[in-house]
C-alpha cells in the first residue's frame, strides 16, 4: 500500500520505482478530459463567468490564498458539478506541507486535498511563491490514488492552484499507468472554467455509473 511513503516527501521518480507506475503510452487512455464533454447550461456559464471575476478581484493585489482558491473557485465547481450531493460524500483529508529552496532561501506552502466517493481526488496548491507549481502536486494527487481501496477502478484527479489546472487518470491493474491532461490556464479573456466543469460533470457520471 502506498501509506508506507510519506506523501509529503513524494517524488514522481520515486513512486514510479517504488509502485512500479508508468506513463501510459496508449494516446486513448484519457480522453475523458477532452471528448464527449457534457454541455453546459445558461446559468452555469454565467456562474462560473460571476467567478472568474470574482477570482480576479481577490487576485488584483497578488496572489490569492488557498483557503480563498477553495472558497471562491473550488467550492462552486464541485457545487456545480453535482459532488456535495448524493450519491457522492466529499472528505477532506489532512494537509500536506511542501517546500522549496531557491536563492538559499526556503520556501513553504501546503497542499489541500479532497476526496470524492475515493475516485475523484481534488488537490489544492498553496503557497505565495512561484517555487511551487500545480507540478508539484502530481506525486501527491497518485500516491492518494494508489491507496484505492478498489484498485481493479480507474481513478480521477484534479490539481489546481485556482489558475491553473490540470486532470490525472490512473489505472493500476494489470499494470499500474496514469496520465495528465493537458494544463488549463484561467486567464480574463477567456473563461477556462467552463471546460474544468465539463470534465468534472464528465468524470462524475463517470465514476457514477461504476458504483
Amino acid at each position: 500500500m502506498v501509506q508506507s511513503l510519506a506523501i509529503s516527501n513524494l517524488t514522481l521518480p520515486q513512486l514510479e520505482e517504488a509502485k512500479h507506475l508508468k506513463l501510459a503510452d496508449d494516446p486513448d487512455f484519457f480522453t475523458e478530459w477532452r471528448q464527449q464533454l457534457p454541455d453546459l447550461n445558461d446559468e452555469e456559464t454565467r456562474y462560473l463567468d460571476q467567478v472568474q471575476r470574482e477570482y480576479f478581484d481577490q487576485t488584483r493585489n497578488g496572489q490569492i490564498s488557498e483557503g480563498l482558491v477553495k472558497l471562491v473557485v473550488i467550492s462552486p465547481l464541485l457545487h456545480l458539478a453535482g459532488f456535495y450531493r448524493r450519491p457522492f460524500e466529499v472528505r477532506l483529508e489532512e494537509s500536506v506541507q511542501v517546500e522549496a529552496t531557491e536563492a538559499n532561501e526556503v520556501w513553504r506552502g501546503r497542499i489541500d486535498a479532497l476526496v470524492i466517493q475515493d475516485y475523484f481526488w481534488v488537490l489544492v496548491v498553496g503557497a505565495k511563491h512561484s517555487a511551487f507549481g500545480i507540478d508539484i502536486a502530481i506525486p501527491q494527487a497518485l500516491g492518494y490514488m494508489l491507496a484505492n481501496p478498489n484498485p481493479d477502478r480507474f481513478t480521477y484527479g484534479l490539481i489546481t492552484n485556482g489558475s491553473s489546472f490540470a486532470f490525472l487518470k490512473l489505472a493500476q491493474t494489470p499494470d499500474p499507468v496514469y496520465e495528465i491532461s493537458d494544463v488549463m490556464l484561467l486567464l480574463p479573456g477567456r473563461n477556462v472554467l467552463h471546460q474544468v466543469l465539463q470534465v468534472m460533470k464528465g468524470l462524475g457520471e463517470q465514476v457514477t455509473k461504476e458504483m
